[in-house]
Protein backbone atom coordinates (compact mmCIF):
# COMPACT_ATOMS: atom_id res chain seq x y z
CA UNK A 1 0.00 0.00 0.00
CA UNK A 2 1.44 3.15 -0.84
CA UNK A 3 0.46 6.31 1.36
CA UNK A 4 1.13 9.57 -1.18
CA UNK A 5 1.57 12.67 0.84
CA UNK A 6 -1.27 15.04 1.74
CA UNK A 7 1.00 18.15 1.50
CA UNK A 8 0.52 20.96 4.46
CA UNK A 9 -2.85 20.69 6.49
CA UNK A 10 -4.39 24.06 6.03
CA UNK A 11 -5.10 26.40 8.59
CA UNK A 12 -7.80 28.63 9.35
CA UNK A 13 -7.00 32.45 9.66
CA UNK A 14 -8.17 32.02 13.32
CA UNK A 15 -5.82 28.95 13.97
CA UNK A 16 -2.96 30.87 12.48
CA UNK A 17 -3.84 34.05 14.45
CA UNK A 18 -3.91 32.46 17.32
CA UNK A 19 -0.48 30.55 16.81
CA UNK A 20 0.95 34.40 16.22
CA UNK A 21 -0.50 35.34 19.36
CA UNK A 22 1.22 32.51 21.66
CA UNK A 23 4.27 32.94 19.98
CA UNK A 24 4.14 36.80 20.56
CA UNK A 25 3.34 35.61 24.11
CA UNK A 26 5.94 33.62 24.43
CA UNK A 27 8.91 35.83 22.96
CA UNK A 28 7.93 38.58 24.92
CA UNK A 29 8.30 35.86 28.07
CA UNK A 30 11.55 34.95 27.36
CA UNK A 31 12.74 38.43 26.15
CA UNK A 32 11.71 39.75 30.39
CA UNK A 33 13.27 36.75 31.79
CA UNK A 34 16.70 37.44 29.68
CA UNK A 35 16.15 40.78 30.41
CA UNK A 36 15.71 39.72 34.18
CA UNK A 37 18.60 37.70 34.21
CA UNK A 38 20.91 40.19 32.71
CA UNK A 39 19.60 42.61 35.48
CA UNK A 40 20.49 39.79 38.51
CA UNK A 41 24.05 39.21 36.91
CA UNK A 42 24.22 43.09 36.68
CA UNK A 43 23.19 43.18 40.54
CA UNK A 44 25.73 40.52 41.40
CA UNK A 45 28.61 41.63 39.58
CA UNK A 46 28.37 45.15 41.24
CA UNK A 47 28.15 43.68 44.97
CA UNK A 48 31.79 43.49 46.88
CA UNK A 49 30.63 40.70 49.13
CA UNK A 50 32.21 37.68 48.39
CA UNK A 51 28.75 35.36 48.88
CA UNK A 52 28.22 32.15 50.49
CA UNK A 53 30.73 30.20 47.94
CA UNK A 54 33.04 32.83 47.11
CA UNK A 55 34.21 34.19 44.43
CA UNK A 56 35.65 31.28 42.43
CA UNK A 57 35.14 30.33 38.90
CA UNK A 58 32.90 27.83 40.19
CA UNK A 59 30.68 30.07 42.25
CA UNK A 60 30.43 32.01 39.05
CA UNK A 61 29.44 29.36 36.93
CA UNK A 62 26.39 28.25 39.85
CA UNK A 63 25.49 31.98 40.25
CA UNK A 64 25.27 32.46 36.69
CA UNK A 65 22.36 29.03 36.83
CA UNK A 66 21.05 30.58 39.52
CA UNK A 67 20.25 33.58 38.16
CA UNK A 68 18.94 32.10 35.20
CA UNK A 69 16.89 29.92 36.74
CA UNK A 70 15.73 32.67 39.05
CA UNK A 71 14.61 34.71 36.31
CA UNK A 72 12.78 32.08 33.86
CA UNK A 73 10.73 31.16 37.42
CA UNK A 74 10.11 35.30 38.05
CA UNK A 75 9.00 35.94 34.40
CA UNK A 76 6.93 32.87 34.24
CA UNK A 77 5.37 33.79 37.64
CA UNK A 78 3.85 37.12 36.34
CA UNK A 79 7.40 38.58 36.15
CA UNK A 80 7.83 42.94 36.92
CA UNK A 81 5.09 43.41 33.76
CA UNK A 82 8.00 44.18 31.09
CA UNK A 83 6.28 41.02 29.33
CA UNK A 84 2.70 42.86 29.74
CA UNK A 85 3.57 45.73 28.03
CA UNK A 86 5.54 44.62 25.53
CA UNK A 87 2.58 42.48 24.34
CA UNK A 88 0.21 45.34 24.39
CA UNK A 89 2.37 47.08 22.42
CA UNK A 90 3.47 44.70 19.97
CA UNK A 91 -0.11 42.84 19.34
CA UNK A 92 -1.66 45.05 16.90
CA UNK A 93 1.49 44.40 14.55
CA UNK A 94 0.13 40.54 13.71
Amino acid sequence: MIIKDAGPVPISVNNQTEASKEKLKKACADFESIFLSYMLKTMRASSSEPGLVGKSHESKILYAMYDEKLSEEIAGSGGIGLANILLEKLKNRL
